[in-house]
């Protein structure tokens, strides 16, 4: 699958724009870690990304929870 992910209220993409994608397997979450953590950066001094008490059963778990969380805004799957 093919993600994309635009940035949230409490995280910023660390390149241009507001948005990126990566791929991965829909259960495969320590890619799913791996991407967010290289390309988000959190705003306005805050703490890190709250990644110990995200809800990550799947990928698409993760994602929403991390938009409940503030870090992403909006998140689209799409099949390769």
């Amino acid at each position: 699958m093919t993600y994309t992910i635009i940035d949230g209220e409490k995280a910023q993409f660390i390149g241009e724009g507001h948005e990126f994608t990566f791929e991965c397997d829909p259960m495969d979450i320590d890619t799913a870690y791996g991407a967010l953590a290289e390309n988000l950066e959190v705003k306005d001094n805050q703490d890190l990304i709250d990644f110990e008490n995200a809800a990550d059963d799947d990928v698409k778990t993760l994602l929403d929870d991390m938009k409940k969380m503030g870090f992403i805004d909006e998140w689209e799957e799409e099949e390769q």
